[in-house]
């Protein structure tokens, strides 16, 4: 009998936890190696801690054990990421990782998400962003200072480096990526570039605190179909609008491209006109995605 509070998984889920195929862990059930229970309907079900000690004693060196003593709290966080929920308690020990300064356990929770199937997009809207958010809330009151809040956001862009794919140049569409002028967060705007990677575009990211005219220039010059920019508080509204008035007055039709604008930032930002072949906002990471899906289909 499995206790309520255990983490329950499938025959399916055991085995890509334990990353062998999943005939193996029937057999293993059936020859009472691997303890299991059935349910109602005949299907197998596993505790967690059986699946983990089971690991051990066969000595395969599966990925979560690296996380011990935690990899309760990082399975159950991976289930709610896959979800689309925030896995708040995961979060506390990731900021409480990132004080630490454990970098290497951080980079390799990212990693293992990712291996495990959480998209770069829900990452960032699940995970990384409000990890940062709560980095940046505790600056505010002053529980870091401005260097340790760089330092732990240094450990998080290192961690999107990992997950590049630079194994070959993309041959797709160009796009260009930016943090607009004043704007030193390029978290958000890194997750743009590696999304629009995995699609196979050709991507120019600037970094942070790039002028409007260097935006609009760069794009004439590579002839980017697409310019991102990333707004982040305490950049707002005025910022935003200051920007597209810029880009606007630079535009080429002859050289077009759809802008899109993304981050906390763009919050407040409703109803924007421009000379470009569209503008689009995303609060989202997730919905940004869905977009380039769409726009792909179209192409």
């Amino acid at each position: 009998m499995l206790d309520k509070d255990e983490l329950i998984l499938s025959s399916t889920e055991a085995a890509a936890l334990l990353e062998i195929h999943v005939s193996s862990i029937k057999r293993w059930s059936d020859e009472g190696r691997l303890e299991a229970v059935r349910t109602p309907g005949g299907h197998r079900r596993f505790s967690l801690q059986t699946l983990l000690m089971f690991a051990k004693q066969e000595q395969l060196r599966i990925p979560l054990l690296g996380f011990a003593p935690y990899e309760a709290k990082v399975w159950r966080g991976l289930q709610q990421l896959r979800q689309g929920m925030v896995p708040k308690e995961l979060l506390a020990l990731m900021y409480q990782w990132l004080k630490e300064g454990k970098s290497g356990r951080l980079i390799r929770l990212i990693l293992f998400f990712y291996r495990y199937g959480v998209s770069i997009a829900s990452l960032g809207d699940y995970l990384l962003g409000p990890l940062m958010d709560q980095v940046g809330a505790a600056w505010e009151v002053g529980e870091v200072g401005i260097g340790e809040e760089h330092r732990m956001t240094q450990v998080l862009v290192d961690a999107l480096y990992a997950l590049r794919h630079v194994e070959q140049e993309p041959e797709g569409p160009v796009a260009l990526v930016a943090c607009p002028e004043g704007e030193q967060h390029e978290l958000g705007a890194f997750l743009v570039r590696l999304i629009l990677e995995e699609h196979r575009w050709r991507v120019l990211y600037l970094g942070a605190d790039v002028p409007a005219e260097e935006v609009g220039w760069q794009q004439q010059q590579w002839r980017a179909s697409l310019v991102a920019l990333s707004f982040v508080p305490p950049l707002g509204r005025a910022d935003v609008l200051r920007t597209i008035r810029v880009l606007d007055q630079l535009y080429n039709p002859d050289c077009p491209y759809t802008l899109i604008l993304g981050g906390k930032g763009t919050a407040a930002v409703r109803c924007i006109h421009g000379s470009f072949k569209e503008i689009v906002i995303f609060q989202k990471l997730e919905d940004f995605e869905l977009w380039l899906y769409q726009h792909h289909a179209q192409r």
